[in-house]
This record gives C-alpha cells, structure tokens and sequence, in this order.
C-alpha cells in the first residue's frame, strides 16, 4: 500500500514538472516569434540570425523558397525604408502550439499594421507555420510558411 502510494506520488510529481517545462518551451516560442517578426519589421538581420537554426528555411507569401543567406539578406538595414514613409509593425498571436520534444510546430497568426507616406494601409494578416528544433540546447527556428488571410 506504501509503495502504491509513492509511486502516485511520483507520477503527479512528474507530471507537474513535464507540464512546467512545456509551459516554458510555450513562452520560449512565442518569445522568439515575437524576436522574429520584430526583426522583420526593424530590418534587422542580427536579430534574426540570432533566432534562426543554422539551417533555416522559408517559403515566402509568394511561394519562393528562400534559403537563410537569402532571408537575412533581404533585410539589410540599408533596404529599410525611411520612417517618413513607410511604419511597420507586426503582431502575433492566435499560437497554436505542438512540442514533440525535440522539435515544435506553432501555427500563428500574423497581423500587419502598416503606415505608408502618412496614412495607414488596409491591415493585413498571414497564418504562418514555424517549425523549431534545439540546437546546441537552445530552440531556434528551423522553418517558416507565410499564408496570405483572405
């Protein structure tokens, strides 16, 4: 009867723990996506190096496949546009997330507000798949897929 019960007891302790951690692997994706979008919106390629698995890959809006080389060049600081003319900002949510332990899927929601020569544009959301994967014990983003919301 002793041991049945310190073996429940073990069981709910494990639990707890396995809960806790997916709880942190959660707020962990959610943080880098929002490092992610934030370095899109900032034309910030160190940001976004800093995120990406060493062998990320992305399908674009349009369907292009671009490489990481690709990706972090397409936001140079240079190709930012002026602050007079253009404001992005992006926000995620609507985090649907699977963890299998060694890699995660979250499918999330992309809203982009956007500000072109004084006056705002008509927002725009895209669904986006990212795959992540631990690399040197951290988690990085291994892949994304953007889908236009019509």
């Amino acid at each position: 009867m002793k041991s049945e019960l310190i073996i429940a007891l073990f069981a709910i302790l494990l639990a707890g723990v396995s809960a806790f951690a997916q709880s942190k692997d959660e707020e962990t994706f959610k943080s880098l996506i929002k490092k992610m979008v934030d370095a899109q919106a900032n034309y910030d390629p160190k940001a976004l190096d800093e995120v990406f698995a060493t062998d990320y890959i992305e399908i674009s809006p349009k369907g292009e496949v671009d490489l990481r080389d690709q990706v972090l060049g397409f936001y140079k600081p240079e190709d930012k546009p002026p602050a007079d003319k253009m404001t992005l900002m992006i926000e995620a949510g609507e985090h649907n997330i699977r963890n299998y332990g060694k890699f995660a899927i979250v499918v999330t929601k992309l809203d982009y507000k956007i500000v072109a020569n004084g006056s705002p544009v008509p927002p725009r959301s895209i669904r986006c798949v990212v795959v992540f994967r631990m690399e040197k014990n951290s988690w990085k983003i291994a892949s994304a897929q953007y889908t236009a919301i019509r």
